[in-house]
């Protein structure tokens, strides 16, 4: 395959060179390569090219030197952010693993981490071109061409009570968004490849097993005797983390930004929820994720939750953790939007931002809807507190 020879990638480097002095300008960036490079075919020259803006699109999602990595549009859409495959590793040679069947390798983002911590990795990946590309990305990982679920059990035997297999589960439905930018998730387990069930049953033949899924995995759905671990990385949900074994608790939120914190639980605690002190409290989307609202507020004294089916927690006091952003509560607006409308008119705010996470309910929309003069700035948030929708004028406190 030619890109991935030792010509493909010279022509790749200059590709970045000539796309960074042409940045906005596809067309004048390939005369730039072309006269850098001649004699190549045409479609030779467009491959470099788009392979430069997908290591530019890596380097901006991911923050990482991506000019000596081979890319697909959908791999980088579904790779694993590098700061949580690192996390990952990490946890798995802690746990005494020394050799990783890597199931679905795809470009190779959890593999490399699995390398850099020191990890012995078998990468299974079954299309042919990810395949080619995956050799280049993570050269010291043995790499099988095939579907995992045909090979997976001639390769356990090679592994140790303490080694791991790792699934990352293909969770597109074939559909993508209306300007063709992004898959759809498929939010059925069993429509997953391969399917949840048959994750579950690799354990079921003494193998450990850890599974990287959606962040919308709900726990429910975790077999006894696993654990999780929900992420988020700058306060973006970035995905769950599964494993067929446990150690202390068996829930973990996660919340990745200037450092990492955890939290851990079992989600069994239950608290009970009050009314709406001075202070409304966003919890991190792992928390929620991760079902562990109810410890958490058990674990703050002084915090609890406003409504079984609201995310937002409170308290008449301010509390200072990492995981949660507060807000302090100036008065309650009409729920109504003409009466919402003149209210905030009578405030004189005319910018309104609207937190309404776990409602039915466009804020955009509402935003069109409220048609507000020019004015000052102000947040609202909307929700549920004790079976009733509450419109709430905040302001930021922490």
């Amino acid at each position: 395959m030619w890109i991935t020879s030792a010509e493909g990638l010279a022509a790749r480097q200059l590709a970045s060179t000539a796309l960074s002095l042409h940045p906005k300008d596809a067309l004048a960036a390939n005369s730039e390569l072309r006269k850098k490079l001649p004699g190549l075919h045409a479609e030779q020259y467009a491959f470099a090219l788009d392979q430069a803006q997908l290591g530019r699109l890596a380097h901006e999602r991911y923050a990482i030197d991506a000019s000596l990595l081979l890319l697909t549009r959908d791999g980088l859409e579904q790779a694993t952010r590098p700061v949580v495959a690192e996390l990952r590793a990490k946890a798995l040679l802690a746990s005494g693993a020394k050799i990783v069947i890597d199931m679905s390798a795809g470009l190779g983002f959890d593999v490399r981490a699995f390398l850099q911590a020191g990890l012995q990795v078998i990468a299974i990946e079954r299309d042919p071109v990810t395949a080619a590309y995956l050799r280049v990305n993570a050269p010291g990982a043995e790499v099988i061409e095939g579907d995992s679920r045909d090979l997976i059990n001639a390769l356990v035997p090679r592994l140790a009570p303490s080694d791991v297999v790792f699934v990352d589960p293909a969770r597109r439905s074939g559909r993508r968004t209306l300007d063709g930018s992004r898959a759809h998730p498929e939010r059925d387990p069993e429509r997953w490849s391969p399917p949840w069930s048959f994750v579950v049953g690799l354990a079921a033949h003494n193998v450990r097993v850890c599974a990287k899924v959606a962040p919308g995995f709900l726990p429910i759905h975790l077999p006894a005797n696993w654990s999780g671990t929900w992420t988020t990385v700058n306060r973006d949900a970035a995905e769950a983390m599964l494993w067929s074994w446990t150690d202390g608790h068996s829930r973990t939120a996660r919340m990745i930004a200037e450092s990492v914190i955890d939290f851990n639980g079992d989600g069994a605690q239950i608290s009970e929820p009050d009314s709406i002190g001075a202070f409304l409290y966003e919890p991190d989307q792992s928390l929620t994720n991760a079902q562990l609202l109810d410890d958490f507020c058990l674990a703050l004294p002084g915090l609890h939750r406003i409504d079984q089916h609201s995310s937002w927690l409170s308290a008449d006091t301010t509390i200072d953790h990492p995981m949660i952003r507060g807000f302090a509560v100036e008065s309650e607006l009409p729920n109504d939007t003409k009466a919402l409308r003149k209210a905030l008119i009578a405030l004189g705010i005319g910018d309104v931002t609207i937190k309404c996470r776990g409602m039915n309910l466009n804020a955009d929309q509402l935003r069109k809807e409220l048609k507000l003069p020019s004015g000052q700035p102000a947040t609202i948030i909307i929700t549920t507190a004790a079976g009733s929708r509450v419109t709430l004028l905040v302001h930021y406190n922490s």
